[in-house]
């Protein structure tokens, strides 16, 4: 699952084409997905450096079939609850926890698709203060994904759009 923003290609369908492949994983048996939006080029949506992805699609193949103890995938939300003034996303595969790619501040969060919210990584969870509930939490939800969240493995977060639930 890769990104693309170009002049030349409607580009605007793409966070939820990405997201639609992410929900395939729960409905098809035996499959698995990589992640490849942080190793793409911006204008160029196969990514170049094929043995990264094969390397991360080879992660369920020695999981599943192998049986080696090792995370397939980077982080995979699971629910979004809103509690007391907080959301708090928990993913499958977070690893040892999550972190950012590059150590600096958590990006690619939003309410609407489009605003960067701020959220910061603990544990295995996702943190994100507001004082009214959103229908939706949303990650690297642009054409050209700029979210740098990824697991103890440095395995990048698959875009998503989650529904926000009341605890």
């Amino acid at each position: 699952m890769s990104s693309i923003d170009t002049t030349n290609y409607d580009s605007h369908f793409w966070p939820e084409f990405r997201d639609r492949q992410r929900k395939l994983l729960e409905e098809i048996e035996n499959v698995g997905m990589a992640v490849s939006s942080d190793i793409g080029a911006r204008n160029d949506v196969h990514p170049r450096n094929k043995k990264a992805v094969g390397r991360r699609l080879a992660r369920w193949a020695l999981k599943n079939e192998y049986g080696q103890n090792i995370l397939v995938s980077g982080p995979l939300p699971e629910k979004a609850v809103y509690k007391d003034g907080s959301i708090i996303v928990d993913f499958k595969y977070p690893g040892k926890g999550l972190k950012t790619s590059e150590g600096e501040s958590l990006k690619g969060f939003s309410f609407d698709g489009k605003s960067e919210i701020s959220a910061i990584a603990k544990g295995d969870k996702i943190l994100i203060e507001t004082s009214e509930m959103p229908e939706f939490i949303y990650y690297n939800w642009q054409p050209w994904a700029t979210g740098n969240l990824i697991n103890s493995d440095g395995l990048p977060a698959s875009t998503f759009k989650m529904k926000i639930v009341k605890k």
